[in-house]
């Protein structure tokens, strides 16, 4: 099969994957239970970034079926923002097998799409990067071209759109990308509820949408750095076969060694 319907075929079966996991998700959990702090001061705090200025983040029902996908999504990206998860036992059993199936689903497809953009970039470094002497020197002047190349695509260009769309400051709407695409997911920040600008449930649904193909691209791009590195490092070497062993009778520390040359 050809390799680009191969991967076509699998991102339609991930979006398949999502919708169905979305839609039983809202069908199994009556009601979102988002984080919240007791006293009531760790809560003000998030308010205040997020910019949502009412106590309705807190307490809400989930205004669409989308937001059960942007749920899923946080799963299987393993992300995480953990500012919606599954009270009931039905949700978390379920929310246990989607995330069991889908999280290696969808790094099997960043791991494809990575080599992809890894091979277009080591046939790059061997034509433009010739002159840089020994492949770790070629390899490290690359992995910190893609490294800046990717901060620049994916963390400062979106920033300044994420930041215009959710009212933060660039600052925040900076560190929120690098959490996401780390996939540290602290929490402290999650978007999707400028009340501004998500005044109605289509254009949540659309951010939402376009937000997961964001983590995509973006992960893909990780990967792709991980994939760089991994190519240049050492293998480890081969172990010598059993006719190649010494004897059985010889000490227990010499059981590992070479054989010396017949002569």
């Amino acid at each position: 099969m050809n390799e680009y319907l191969r991967l076509s075929l699998l991102f339609v079966a991930l979006f398949t994957y999502m919708f169905i996991g979305a839609g039983l998700f809202h069908a199994l959990e009556p009601g979102w239970l988002p984080w919240e702090d007791e006293g009531g001061n760790a809560t003000d705090g998030v308010q205040n970034v997020t910019g949502a200025g009412n106590d309705t983040l807190y307490d809400f029902e989930p205004r669409s079926y989308m937001e059960a996908f942007y749920f899923c999504a946080t799963v299987i990206t393993t992300i995480g923002y953990g500012h919606i998860y599954p009270v009931t036992g039905a949700a978390k059993f379920f929310t246990a097998v989607f995330a069991n199936f889908g999280i290696p689903a969808f790094f099997y497809i960043l791991a494809i799409i990575g080599r992809k953009i890894a091979n277009l970039v080591e046939a790059g470094e061997s034509r433009f990067f010739s002159g840089v002497p020994g492949p770790y020197g070629r390899r490290t002047v690359t992995l910190i071209l893609v490294e800046l190349l990717g901060l620049f695509l994916f963390i400062l260009i979106p920033a300044a759109i994420i930041s215009n769309v959710e009212g933060w400051s660039y600052g925040d709407a900076t560190w929120y990308l690098f959490v996401s695409v780390s996939t540290i997911g602290f929490g402290d920040l999650y978007g999707g509820y400028s009340e501004s600008f998500f005044a109605f449930d289509a254009k949540f649904g659309i951010y939402v949408f376009c937000k997961f193909c964001y983590y995509i691209i973006a992960l893909s791009w990780v990967a792709t750095l991980w994939i760089l590195l991994a190519d240049v490092m050492p293998e480890t070497e081969a172990k010598p076969e059993a006719s190649e062993l010494v004897n059985s009778d010889e000490p227990a520390d010499r059981q590992g060694e070479l054989l010396p040359a017949q002569a």
